[in-house]
């Protein structure tokens, strides 16, 4: 019995002990740490997101909360967060980088995630579409950029209509229709075009259409004072590449 009283009035000093020593080191947070690198708008919408979090000393304040809301942010691939005592929270985002632009407002990663990111990215290329979803257009616009290095040519407007046809736009200025079926072929067969006959005209191009069987349709842009010669009295005139024998007619 006595021993029992003993054991009893031993395990109520030593919780006591530890409950007055968790009081002392359960200091105040007043300090956040951002590690990584951070742009300073990142920065500012992880302090708004974290300032209505609440926060007690730092070992009680359960930092799952924080990684929650960070997670939330929409550009976060990974969030660690710990404690530094005696008042400190130190918070390490491992960020998702934007590889193209989603509509107006929106992001996307590399595996076609949507990004909601605070900065701005004006030299990406825009990805728009109504009827595949972002993971859908993220492939088609890699696969496409694929074929289109080939030629150096970059890809900086990709867009999809309701009718499912898809239209790129080039860094040079070049538009391509690529249809809604076929793409990689009818790609393939604009690149040969481009790498034979093309590329010293994009100045005078308007737009290439390549939704045919074995060839490709240009139409180019009639210049003042131009050697080309409007034979159809408009201000363009349009010509039929056959990719299997190289060469224009006019249609």
């Amino acid at each position: 019995m006595i021993r029992k009283i003993i054991r009893t009035l031993v395990l109520a000093l030593v919780v006591g002990a530890g409950w007055q020593l968790w009081t002392v080191l359960d200091k105040p947070i007043d300090t956040l740490i951002v590690e990584g690198d951070m742009t300073p708008a990142e920065r500012e919408r992880i302090q708004s997101a974290l300032s209505g979090v609440g926060v007690a000393g730092i070992l009680s304040t359960d930092l799952g909360d924080f990684e929650q809301i960070l997670e939330a942010m929409g550009w976060a691939r990974g969030v660690d967060i710990r404690r530094k005592w005696p008042n400190k929270l130190v918070v390490n985002i491992r960020k998702e980088n934007p590889v193209a632009k989603w509509g107006v407002d929106a992001y996307l990663a590399a595996d076609g995630s949507v990004l909601s990111l605070p900065d701005q990215y004006p030299n990406l290329p825009t990805l728009r579409s109504s009827v595949s979803n972002p993971h859908q257009s993220m492939q088609v616009y890699r696969l496409l950029q694929q074929f289109a290095s080939r030629q150096a040519l970059r890809i900086m407007d990709l867009s999809e209509s309701a009718e499912g046809e898809w239209v790129v736009e080039f860094a040079n200025g070049l538009a391509l229709h690529l249809g809604a079926s076929e793409i990689n072929d009818r790609m393939s067969r604009f690149l040969r075009a481009y790498d034979s006959v093309l590329r010293e005209k994009t100045a005078i191009i308007d737009y290439v259409d390549a939704r045919y069987p074995s060839g490709i349709a240009v139409k180019f842009i009639q210049e003042p004072q131009s050697s080309v010669v409007d034979v159809k009295g408009a201000n363009s005139i349009e010509f039929a590449f056959n990719t299997n024998k190289s060469s224009l007619s006019g249609i």
